[in-house]
């Protein structure tokens, strides 16, 4: 185990995002140019119904996303910290890891996230004694693109040994839970869409705290799967999110993640960035993987998703040789600021690398 005076780490220090994102106001700025571009390209060839439809929703979107831009840098939240923990041993080959080095990367993480001079004060910041928590892991992708199962073992190990809790009391959760954690809540209104959601009661009703355990990967039409996305998997009708239209689960999914049982049971957020996908998804694909052996943590999803998706967008563009970037996310994320769920600009973000040798 790693303990704060044997780390043998490099001191911890405060990095700068990677160069080539858009801040909030940017990406907004970015939305509008698109929208207008594409009505320039379809003028002289007329306009279809379709396309009529797509195009006064974009509009609308992306004079939301303006708007609430202003709203939101004139009500700022405060300062999101979150850890990026890197160790050079942490697969042991393909996509198997090593459980023990994942144990140091995640008690590292949580004195370096909460500040606490122990890394049983740093558990216990997570979870009391008498909490039951639900470990919302991401099991779709296996067997090589799913959250390691050995994060949910060393999170429930580490909640029981060191924050005390009952280890009864820590379930670990995907799609498919048993009774009667499985039941439906009645129904959510989600504001932008008008979309009608349920949670499993695990969530509304059993569960007083939560940690997010999430897999980091590109999505279909310049969208993310991260902190945010991990949450379908709560909800009684994923599909009814999909389409990464502007209208749809850019702004449904941080409006999901808004939700008073997410929102406030939240305690811990953590995207597995050991081999991520850059490109592709959610299927896998060997030519878009790499070797990152990372792990974000943090308590905000839009951080996470934001930090998880620069990373992302990194790498596509040292792989094209230009920027690449994930358009659908950077909606996503701009919207979970917008709303105030999170943070997403750079500048909101104290974002803190431990490198451990």
């Amino acid at each position: 185990m790693a303990h704060l005076d044997d780390r043998g780490a490099e001191p911890v220090r405060s990095v700068s995002p990677p160069t080539g994102h858009l801040t909030l106001a940017g990406i907004c700025a970015d939305f509008a140019r698109r929208h207008a571009a594409f009505v320039r390209r379809a003028a002289p060839r007329g306009i279809t119904r379709r396309e009529m439809l797509a195009s006064m929703a974009a509009g609308a979107s992306a004079a939301a996303c303006v708007a609430g831009a202003l709203a939101a840098a004139a009500k700022a939240l405060p300062k999101s910290r979150v850890v990026v923990v890197t160790h050079p041993e942490v697969i042991i080959r393909d996509y198997r890891v090593n459980p023990p080095v994942l144990r140091q990367m995640l008690d590292r993480a949580l004195v370096d996230l909460t500040g606490k001079a122990t890394e049983s004060e740093a558990w216990a910041a997570v979870a009391r004694s008498d909490d039951f928590v639900a470990v919302k892991h991401n099991s779709i992708g296996r067997p090589t693109l799913h959250s390691h199962t050995e994060i949910n073992d060393v999170v429930a190990s580490r909640l029981a040994s060191e924050a005390k809790v009952n280890p009864k009391r820590v379930l670990v959760a995907d799609r498919v839970l048993p009774p009667p954690y499985d039941e439906l809540s009645e129904p959510f209104t989600l504001p932008s869409s008008g979309l009608k959601t349920r949670l499993r009661r695990l969530y509304t009703d059993a569960a007083t705290a939560v940690v997010n355990v999430s897999v980091l990967k590109a999505h279909f039409s310049g969208g993310l799967s991260a902190a945010m996305k991990n949450h379908l998997g709560s909800v009684n009708n994923p599909a009814a999110y999909h389409g990464w239209q502007p209208g749809r689960m850019p702004k449904s999914l941080p409006e999901l993640n808004a939700l008073d049982p997410l929102r406030k049971k939240t305690r811990l957020v953590i995207v597995d960035a050991v081999r991520p996908l850059f490109a592709g998804g959610p299927a896998d694909n060997p030519d878009y993987r790499w070797d990152l052996r990372r792990l974000i943590v943090t308590t905000d999803p839009v951080a996470a998703s934001a930090v998880g998706m620069r990373l992302l967008e990194k790498q596509r563009a040292a792989v094209r040789g230009k920027p690449w970037p994930l358009t659908a996310a950077r909606q996503m994320v701009a919207w979970g600021q917008v709303i105030g769920l999170g943070n997403a600009d750079p500048d909101r973000i104290d974002l803190v690398q431990a490198d451990m040798a």
